[in-house]
């Protein structure tokens, strides 16, 4: 997709206004069309959450409502089309600029939050981290019919961010048919820390009928939780079709020494090896100032695994990439 591409009108595949949006919004108001998206924290049992781009639409080919594509916008904000929804993670899209909290954005986003076109879902892997969350991704937030992420977040946001435990599952119903979103187990640090509040983080995995069962790890740093989270997944639900992976070996002095806070390239190879997709995404390596390994670190882990055919080219340049 190239950036005129992300400028388009939206169609009944994405959500026709943000009045519309607001109304479908897990905020526990109704939804334009009777649903009753659940806002709570404790994501307990799965419910039934519909986006606009359930309206059906006629004019809409089959052919674009299979799609599976990803755009890679910079750091972790990555935008996925599939089971006709556009689903956002992460979204990031403030300038370059120093935040109080001592991280640097160093790098534009390739689109802008006024170019990035009407988005179904945000999955959020976290709130209190600048490079996951930053002040333009927040006003997005309210712009948007759903937003996934922990129960802090849902503490911190409001309504409008519905808070899931580990392995609660949202569905989101299209005209093309449903997608169950499932939040797993994540780790913001070195196995065995508990960052408590401050390093709450979620991963999540998106499965369903004709749907390729997809890993988003969010800032989990640990090969181990990744594993347990693939065991469970494959058990459960089948084999990992595509993981998307936030590495970029994240690192700050002032949190545990400096250790990594997100998937080393190593890791994260070992990470892919074991999960076996077919397909792997790297995000989470470039435009913050944190991050200290890049791309071409995790390329050349990648190819000392022998696993290198398995990376999806993603550059952080606006363009979309077929997955199917």
């Amino acid at each position: 997709m190239n950036r005129s591409t992300f400028l388009r009108v939206a169609t009944g595949a994405v959500a026709a206004t943000v009045g519309v949006a607001l109304l479908a919004a897990c905020g526990g108001e109704e939804a334009a069309d009777g649903a009753k998206p659940s806002a709570t924290a404790d994501g307990a049992k799965a419910d039934t959450a519909t986006p606009d781009s359930a309206t059906p639409d006629s004019a809409t080919p089959d052919s674009a409502k299979a799609a599976f594509t990803v755009t890679h916008v910079g750091g972790p904000t990555t935008v996925l089309e599939v089971a006709g929804l556009r689903i956002l993670l992460d979204p990031t899209f403030d300038a370059p600029k120093k935040y109080k909290s001592g991280l640097e954005k160093i790098q534009a986003p390739a689109v802008g939050a006024d170019g990035i076109g009407a988005v179904d879902a945000v999955l959020l892997s976290h709130d209190q981290h600048d490079d996951n969350l930053d002040d333009k991704g927040r006003e997005l937030l309210g712009k948007v019919p759903v937003v996934l992420s922990t129960p802090g977040a849902h503490k911190r946001l409001g309504d409008h961010v519905t808070g899931m435990k580990a392995w609660a599952t949202r569905e989101l119903t299209t005209s093309a048919g449903s997608l169950t979103v499932t939040a797993v187990p994540a780790l913001h640090g070195p196995d065995g820390v508990d960052r408590g509040a401050d390093g709450e983080v979620t991963g999540f995995v998106l499965s369903g009928k004709g749907v390729p069962t997809t890993y988003i790890s969010g800032d989990n740093a640990s090969v181990k939780v990744a594993k347990e989270v693939g065991d469970r997944v494959r058990k459960e639900i089948g084999p990992i079709d595509t993981a998307v992976l936030f590495a970029g070996a994240a690192r700050t002095p002032a949190i545990l020494d400096n250790a990594p806070l997100t998937l080393t390239s190593k890791n994260a190879a070992l990470v892919a090896k074991g999960l076996d997709p077919r397909k792997v995404v790297p995000v989470h390596t470039d435009s913050w100032n944190i991050y200290s390994e890049d791309l071409a670190s995790l390329v050349k882990a990648f190819r000392e695994q022998g696993i290198d055919g398995k990376l999806v080219d993603l550059a952080p340049d606006g363009a979309e990439k077929d997955l199917s």
